[in-house]
């Protein structure tokens, strides 16, 4: 290992080129925290108090199950008082209280997922998070991007994706120090991180707590996280040692040998030659007997020998204002950067892109070949013709909207976790962030489309009066299309998980089919069930597009279509009520977006 460290050397150095932080102490007294399960109340924390340092690394450790993810959440105030949780005591960074409001402006939270834009640079990535929370022009944020890269040694991976379940990405230590750089770039004072080893090699694992200590010590600033079982090389890096076991400490100070020998005086000792770290995690795990019959005496050892100690030095921690680091960037210049980003995204999505444009055209294509020339009202035609033609205009009014529908549900659940972290971190508010996705969503909903129609209206032969006709049908079918977006953001705004957004929103989708018109008269539904219909986007699209079709300028179908029908609104009044479903269904969906905006833990 020592080869390994040599290695290693330069890249742990960090160019101190970033304005240096102030320093922050994190304290916490008597944290007691209790949540609701089906067999009652459960304390996870048991009135722990405690320091993290600035300048040190500090590193929570217990078995699974011990509290120490609960810890660091509880510290980065993603934890809040609901009717099934209960949180007590004070939480402080420098004497003072902070929320989670507070909590962006000098520190920073890495979650053990790597919630990352699969189809995003590595650079891109960086470059994102810089302009929207860093000071400085743009060749200063660029020079920021590139001192990150170089610090974390990711520069021949710096123009490669992400990666994820449609892309071939970076490796999982090159994703994992990205995350980690996405919100050093800013610099904050402290950071957190859960479990930033998990699953990475035995040299990865090293590299990233190497580059930690060293941008802890270089700029003061304060490093905790969470770690399940380090090796011995990573074990003798840690300054502040914080050990939990069934939610209590059972150590708390030093590192290194400190914690050995605190064991020790009171009969657990470390073999010669083995890794402490390993050591100590086989008596705190809890599912041993023998170790629950011994966290008495961890509890009691700790109370005497380190407890008055840890007091004192809570008590005598960094004192002062915590540094308030809020980067105002304006709502347009947030609303540019999201849209840029997004148009990146549906770019490099070849898979639904290309898919999106292949079924516009072969459905089209397919729809013109089916419905190919049907007679108009001065040809010889019968009431089969007629009602061929209502067929193809439900049809249309039915495919534009699912064919926007499906790949909104597909990509907003999915891209909701970046949102909610992003948001968290104070990159973005809520409006920008919807309005520059519904700005750049909006392009394909127009254009696919419009090829649709273009495509099929002269194969059915289509009224063909004038060019408004054909201009008004391409309208009706892109606003339809545009409504499907609506609701597609409004189910997956309302649901958290892609799958289910998939299968649930076309099943409450589908009985709107049924209120259309086409299927059954409209004057012919009970009372009781009738008012559906009026909620339903395909009545007033197919009204619309009916309306326009059979409003010729010389001689029209005998019976008309309209009469037959009882469609009674015109087609600029059927216009309206589809602009008005897709604005409640925006403004809906931006209203569950808002109420979904939560602490990630």
């Amino acid at each position: 290992m020592s080869q390994i460290k040599r290695k290693l050397s330069p890249i742990i150095l960090l160019e101190n080129q970033f304005e240096i932080a102030k320093k922050v102490d994190i304290t916490f007294k008597d944290i007691k925290y209790t949540v609701k399960t089906s067999k009652g109340p459960k304390q996870l924390l048991k009135g722990v108090s405690g320091i993290c340092k600035s300048g040190k690394i500090n590193a929570i450790l217990g078995s699974s199950g011990a509290g120490k993810t609960t810890l660091l959440n509880v510290l980065c105030q993603r934890v809040a008082n609901t009717k099934n949780q209960n949180l007590e005591g004070q939480i402080l960074a420098n004497s003072q209280h902070y929320n989670n409001h507070t909590f962006s402006n000098f520190a920073a939270y890495v979650m053990q997922d790597d919630v990352l834009l699969e189809t995003m640079t590595v650079k891109e990535c960086f470059q994102f998070a810089a302009n929207l929370k860093t000071k400085g022009n743009a060749e200063e944020k660029n020079q920021r991007v590139d001192q990150m890269i170089r610090n974390l040694k990711l520069e021949k991976c710096q123009n490669t994706f992400v990666g994820g379940l449609f892309v071939k990405g970076i490796s999982g230590g090159e994703r994992k120090r990205t995350s980690i750089g996405y919100e050093l770039i800013s610099n904050p004072s402290c950071i957190f991180l859960d479990e930033p080893t998990s699953g990475l090699d035995s040299f990865t694992a090293y590299s990233i707590i190497s580059l930690l200590k060293a941008y802890a010590v270089e700029n003061n600033n304060t490093v905790v996280f969470t770690i399940h079982q380090p090796s011995g090389d990573i074990w003798n890096m840690f300054d502040n040692v914080l050990m939990l076991v069934n939610g209590q400490f059972i150590y708390q100070g030093k590192g290194g040998m400190n914690v050995v020998n605190h064991f020790s005086s009171f009969g657990f000792t470390c073999p010669i030659h083995s890794n402490p770290a390993d050591y100590l995690m086989s008596i705190m795990h809890g599912e041993s007997e023998v170790n629950t019959n011994n966290y008495p005496k961890y509890y009691e050892q700790y109370n005497l020998q380190l407890k008055s100690k840890i007091s004192s030095e809570i008590e005598t921690s960094q004192k002062g204002d915590f540094p308030h680091r809020v980067i105002h960037t304006s709502l347009a210049y947030q609303i540019q950067q999201i849209a840029l980003r997004q148009v990146r995204i549906l770019k490099r999505n070849p898979i639904l892109l290309r898919a999106r444009l292949g079924q516009s055209i072969v459905i089209a294509l397919f729809i013109g070949l089916i419905y190919f020339d049907i007679p108009k009202p001065t040809e010889h035609y019968t009431i089969r013709d007629i009602t061929d033609k209502n067929g193809v205009l439900f049809f249309f009014s039915i495919s534009m909207f699912m064919m926007t529908l499906n790949p909104c549900m597909l990509t907003f659940p999915s891209q909701k976790q970046v949102f909610l972290r992003e948001e968290n971190s104070k990159l973005y508010s809520v409006f920008p962030y919807f309005v520059g996705r519904l700005i750049v969503d909006i392009i394909p909903s127009i254009v696919f489309p419009f090829i649709s129609s273009c495509i099929a209206y002269w194969m059915i032969g289509l009224n063909n009066d004038n060019a408004g006709k054909f201009f008004f049908f391409a309208f009706v079918v892109i606003l339809q299309s545009i409504v499907g977006l609506g609701i597609g953001y409004l189910g997956g705004s309302a649901f958290s998980d892609a799958k289910l957004a998939i299968a649930v929103t076309p099943l409450m989708i589908m009985p709107f089919m049924l209120f259309a018109g086409f299927y059954k008269n409209a004057k012919d539904y009970a009372s009781w069930i009738g008012w559906i219909q009026y909620l339903s986007p395909f009545k007033y699209a197919f009204n619309a597009l009916v309306h326009n079709e059979y409003t010729y300028d010389g001689p029209t179908y005998n019976p008309n279509p309209i009469v037959l029908l009882d469609l009674d609104l015109s087609k600029w009044e059927a216009v309206a009520c589809l602009a008005g479903i897709f604005g409640i269904a925006i403004i809906i969906s931006f209203i569950f977006l808002s109420l979904v905006k939560k602490k990630v833990q």
